[in-house]
């Protein structure tokens, strides 16, 4: 019996010894991770101070998304540009975008013009529309709307929905190359099958019209709808002036204040105006059960409320 009382006491001890030490372990195992991170922080650091550029834009990547580091967007800024130092071309398109946005540093236009030429030189399509974009608007630069579109083409090229987009903006308008409406029309035709919301809804409004291209109401329709259920206020209004004017679907006056006040809500300059307009000639009860759906949809943050 005292030899069995004996095993159960050891037992029970052990046991009790296990449960106190884990405890101790863990900690040690937190404070062992700790400095090691903060030592392969500092052998990162000792890399990148050496030259390595990978290591560098490694180092901006890690302080500019908190990752084993804190977020800390000058030491991010630091590390990008000496790696943009090196033509290193994903720093380099980093380093512009924050000087043009002022994180992690002063906002410079300019400096950041002379990094994006910097990056666009190795044809980065990126690099290339932010280049396109400043000279259009003579962001940190003069406005030359010849570059800007030579700038625009280059990226288009490499099938740069944004930069396709501009492109037709431009051809469409006239704006630094010669009219042509027909070779807009393409350029419109391929952003928007890249996805490009602002020439979902441009080239849907252009097929409603039927001006420069065959009317067809359902591709206009069904390329609007899409910019809508992404989110684009352009396009909301555009649902308004639909459902206002009985295009491809019944005259709905609730469903044409609806999109109106989502337009207004997503920052649509003349939504508020249309909506307005359009509530003098309804009776108060279609008022509050468009503004209801008008609420629902705002929940889904203006994304898949469509309903036809």
């Amino acid at each position: 019996m005292v030899n069995q009382f004996q095993k159960i006491m050891k037992a029970r001890i052990l046991s009790l010894a296990i449960v106190l030490w884990l405890p101790l372990i863990a900690i040690a195992e937190d404070k062992t991770q700790h400095g090691s991170e903060i030592g392969n922080i500092q052998l990162l650091e000792i890399q990148a101070r050496s030259g390595d550029v990978k290591t560098q834009v490694r180092l901006g990547a890690m302080y500019r998304d908190g990752l084993g580091v804190t977020r800390n967007s000058q030491k991010a800024f630091y590390w990008f540009l000496q790696a943009a130092k090196k033509n290193n071309v994903p720093a380099q398109l980093r380093v512009a975008k924050m000087l043009k946005q002022g994180i992690g540093t002063n906002k410079d236009h300019q400096s950041a013009f002379v990094w994006f030429s910097r990056a666009a030189k190795s044809g980065n399509a990126d690099a290339l529309t932010n280049l396109g974009q400043m000279l259009q608007s003579g962001t940190g630069t003069p406005i030359n709307l010849k570059q800007a579109f030579n700038s625009y083409m280059l990226a288009a090229q490499q099938n740069q929905s944004e930069a396709q987009f501009n492109v037709a903006q431009m051809l469409f308008k006239g704006m630094g190359v010669h009219r042509d409406e027909s070779e807009a029309i393409k350029w419109y035709e391929h952003s928007a099958s890249n996805g490009n919301v602002d020439a979902q809804n441009s080239l849907g409004t252009l097929y409603l019209k039927g001006d420069t291209i065959p009317k067809n109401i359902d591709r206009g329709l069904e390329l609007i709808v899409n910019a809508a259920s992404k989110g684009h206020p352009a396009a909301f209004h555009n649902l308004g002036l639909i459902y206002q004017l009985g295009l491809g679907v019944p005259r709905d006056d609730v469903y044409a204040y609806l999109w109106f006040a989502v337009a207004a809500q997503s920052g649509h300059r003349s939504a508020e105006r249309f909506k307005e307009g359009l509530a003098l000639s309804m009776n108060a009860d279609d008022i509050s059960r468009a503004e209801t759906l008008a609420a629902a949809c705002k929940q889904k943050d203006f994304k898949k409320c469509i309903s036809f």
